[in-house]
């Protein structure tokens, strides 16, 4: 090497160096926000207040900053919705074990059947399914404000004459700004390594 580039480089090593690192950062954060945005935001969602099962209220916009998976049931529901809690309840446990369970993502569970889905039929149906509480919430509420929160979401629900629902069958992941970025099937159409994924690139 000549003089005159060993000066240079003795001269500018750590400013060339700074500019390596920052380079290396805006590369690693800009590589982030690309994964997050191959996420499309679906639609701003509307705020709601709920009533939890531990007799607290429950409000979306409280919960904002943390990634939040949505699903609506009915307890007396036979196959599908038990079967997509169930699917929850192995979710929690591996969020959980990543440590982001609770602290950056909550799960939401929302009746459309409050005339039978009394706090203690809801709270026996999260002990079921051994639903961790302090990050999954139950809700229920009046008729006409459950109903205002299910076309929000995009989701038809009928009841049968035998009591029952026929409803759609999605769930939803909202971000931590309150916007819905995925829909998913329920039960047996739950992708649940996919959603795991989507979960967390959202929480990071």
């Amino acid at each position: 090497m000549s003089e005159g580039k060993a000066s240079f480089w003795q001269r500018h090593w750590f400013t060339v160096a700074a500019a390596v690192l920052a380079l290396l950062v805006v590369g690693v954060f800009g590589y982030q926000y690309w994964q997050k945005s191959q996420i499309p935001v679906v639609k701003q969602m509307n705020d709601f207040t709920l009533d939890n099962i531990d007799g607290s209220t429950f409000t979306l916009s409280e919960t904002n900053g943390k990634v939040r998976l949505v699903e609506f049931i009915f307890t007396h529901c036979p196959d599908i919705c038990p079967a997509t809690t169930f699917n929850m309840a192995k979710m929690q446990e591996q969020l959980k074990a990543k440590g982001l369970f609770g602290d950056k993502v909550a799960f939401v569970t929302i009746t459309f059947d409050p005339e039978r889905d009394t706090p203690e039929v809801l709270k026996a149906y999260a002990d079921k399914f051994g639903a961790d509480q302090s990050g999954w919430y139950f809700l229920r509420g009046d008729q006409a404000t459950v109903e205002k929160v299910t076309k929000d979401f995009g989701i038809a629900v009928l009841k049968q004459p035998d009591g029952s629902f026929a409803h759609t069958a999605r769930m939803f992941l909202v971000d931590k700004d309150g916007n819905m970025r995925r829909m998913y099937g329920m039960a047996s159409d739950m992708d649940m390594d996919n959603m795991l994924k989507d979960i967390e690139q959202l929480a990071d």
